[in-house]
């Protein structure tokens, strides 16, 4: 994907994925359940004390954010540290061009990196906003069987992370 670029965060990017996470949660119809300020975002995720990390994905050809992903570390009795995938959103017009894929498995790729040894996330298992995403975490035959949690971890998570 040589148009693409997929690089952490910065500060100076806080207000354009706000505003990505906020068209996500109007395009789940759930905008009424969506009380963070820009200011609480930004403190969060960019702030002295981060509870939340960030990376965003660009069109290098318009020079545009497409997406991002949101996630934090955490830590599991079973496996140790484990990287936590919150959110991940690919702007409508990007879709099906297998950008979130790429987001996806460079998230993969920092699970690795970072010495997690499980990365996982949560879908919404509302079959009118979702079928797509859950035919995606089902080829990793890692999700449950209520379709809801993702776990990646050992060869599956080695492969993923493979570009």
């Amino acid at each position: 994907m040589d148009d693409l670029n997929i690089r952490k965060a910065t500060v100076d990017d806080s207000d354009i994925v706000y505003g990505m996470l906020k068209d996500m949660r109007e395009g789940e119809r759930r905008l009424d359940a969506f009380i963070i300020t820009p200011e609480e975002f930004k403190r969060d995720g960019f702030g002295e004390n981060k509870y939340f990390e960030a990376v965003i994905a660009e069109d290098k050809n318009k020079n545009e954010a497409i997406g991002f992903a949101t996630y934090y570390f955490g830590y599991s009795g079973y496996c140790g540290r484990i990287l936590y995938l919150d959110d991940i959103y690919i702007k409508p017009a990007y879709r099906l061009k297998r950008y979130g894929t790429a987001v996806f498995k460079y998230m993969a790729k920092v699970t690795i990196d970072e010495n997690a040894r499980r990365m996982e996330c949560s879908v919404m298992d509302d079959p009118s906003l979702n079928t797509k995403t859950i035919e995606f975490y089902k080829k990793f035959n890692s999700i449950d069987d209520h379709g809801k949690h993702l776990y990646l971890h050992g060869e599956v998570l080695k492969k993923c992370a493979e570009f």
